[in-house]
């Protein structure tokens, strides 16, 4: 056991982060999660959000509600996701990956889906980043950026980890990252 942690020391994401508990964890640890999540999103977030408290408080900064269309039902859905600018544009992680209802529902239909940011809204263009060495680059940069933020959601230890020697591979395997583009008119 011991062994298997030192070798994988340098490989994130790490045991007690978010990314690593909900794709790692006992299904019984996963619901769990999600409940709470889905509970103050549902209850606080949302609300609060909508009755624009929470963007007069500053949050819309980091937090912005995206609005799609359920893949299953077809009902509108909700979702308050943290997002970051890079590069131009807004980026927002899946920490539940694939099994996200969120991006199931962006894949399933990408033209009904419209963000609110703060006291703005629009519509995007969706674009889902598929590529390894873009993933590895775009976490590289919100380490260095965000290094608080890194460590909660994948377990960035800013103090004891190095950019060059950590392996980033298998958290590209796993992230999910979408990015959000403003629609530009013709």
């Amino acid at each position: 056991m011991s062994n298997e942690n030192n070798a994988n020391k340098d490989d994130l994401p790490r045991p007690g982060s978010v990314l690593y508990n909900f794709n790692y964890q006992d299904e019984a640890t996963r619901k769990k999660m999600l409940r709470r999540w889905k509970n103050l999103n549902k209850y606080l977030m949302i609300p609060l959000y909508r009755a624009r408290i929470l963007p007069l408080l500053g949050f819309g900064k980091i937090i912005l509600i995206l609005k799609t269309k359920g893949w299953k039902t077809g009902k509108i859905r909700r979702t308050p996701l943290e997002y970051r600018r890079y590069e131009g544009t807004i980026i927002i992680f899946a920490a539940r990956g694939e099994n996200a209802t969120w991006l199931k529902s962006i894949r399933a239909n990408p033209e009904d889906v419209s963000v609110l940011r703060g006291f703005r809204k629009f519509t995007p263009r969706v674009e889902i980043v598929s590529d390894i060495n873009q993933k590895v680059s775009i976490a590289k940069w919100y380490i260095t950026k965000y290094g608080r933020a890194a460590k909660l959601l994948f377990g960035w230890d800013p103090k004891n980890d190095n950019l060059e020697t950590t392996n980033f591979l298998k958290l590209a395997d796993i992230l999910t990252m979408v990015l959000l583009h403003k629609k530009v008119d013709l």
